[in-house]
């Protein structure tokens, strides 16, 4: 190794240990007395011996008088909650709310990042999927029954919200309706930021939810692999997919940098649509 080689490996590594300790002040650290006492009080003894929380900061525990269970694999570690996050637009000194007097079901590992709220209802249920992830700002509630899929991301300041929290007296027909009603998000789900899931909202595998959105009603309609939005969202576009494949993602950068006149990567029509994920 020539010695010029040598000195820029020396400088990258000196440029990220520099990164790291001047992030210290700002990461939320695992913290064992919380999740002990989440793990033990919430999951089911076979289950909160193998720690599938780790809980890191301070999250604000309001109640914890519901259940959590992990659905299928229940492996240490798997689910992380009130993580920071320093590439995302957090909030550090803001942590995570969990109010849960339901059930929350984890399918598989999962992301909860912080500054989010989390309520679930006595006879509510919170049905959270393998490779999910919650990213900072959210609001979930599930008074009656809320999913997200597999792979699915909820991104910044979105709002899961499967209540209007209110009856409304409709006096022209004389009605009182629920004012509760399931949410299904389908799996590798991307719900763009500050939008909002209400009541009765379903959304296909593979859906891309565009930026401050409304999605109110049964769109299982649409075809997989498509953009809505809106308010109400309507189908904008088909044929789209987000890429959760960071192997993928790193070969897509580099030919980028490779090819700088080029505007678009060429994908090879005849690989499998299942590559977007990891």
């Amino acid at each position: 190794m020539k010695k010029g080689r040598k000195e820029k490996v020396f400088w990258k590594l000196g440029q990220f240990y520099c990164r790291w300790i001047e992030s210290l002040p700002y990461r939320n650290w695992f913290n064992p007395l919380i999740t002990l006492y989440l793990n033990f009080r919430s999951f089911p003894f076979k289950q909160a011996i193998r720690f599938p929380v780790f809980v890191y900061g301070w999250p604000k525990l309001f109640a914890l008088y519901g259940d959590m269970e992990c659905v299928e694999k229940c492996k240490c570690g798997m689910i992380r909650l009130n993580q920071t996050n320093s590439g995302a637009p957090s909030n550090p000194g803001e942590s995570t709310a969990i109010n849960n007097w339901g059930k929350i079901l984890f399918r598989g590992p999962c992301l909860i990042y912080t500054a989010n709220k989390i309520n679930v209802g006595r006879n509510g249920v919170l049905d959270v999927g393998a490779n999910a992830k919650i990213m900072h700002c959210c609001n979930i509630t599930a008074h009656k029954y809320v999913k997200v899929g597999n792979f699915t991301r909820i991104t910044h300041r979105c709002q899961i919200l499967d209540s209007n929290f209110h009856f409304v007296a409709n006096f022209e027909k004389g009605t009182v309706g629920r004012y509760c009603k399931p949410i299904r998000i389908g799996d590798s789900c991307w719900i763009c930021n500050s939008s909002t899931i209400a009541a009765g909202a379903v959304i296909p595998n593979k859906t891309i939810v565009a930026s401050h959105s409304l999605v109110n009603k049964d769109m299982s309609n649409i075809p997989e692999e498509s953009s809505i939005g809106g308010i109400p969202a309507k189908l904008l576009s088909s044929g789209l997919r987000r890429i959760n494949n960071k192997k993928f993602e790193m070969q897509i950068w580099k030919f980028f940098a490779e090819h700088p006149n080029e505007s678009v990567y060429p994908l090879d029509k005849s690989m499998n649509h299942d590559f977007c994920d990891e």
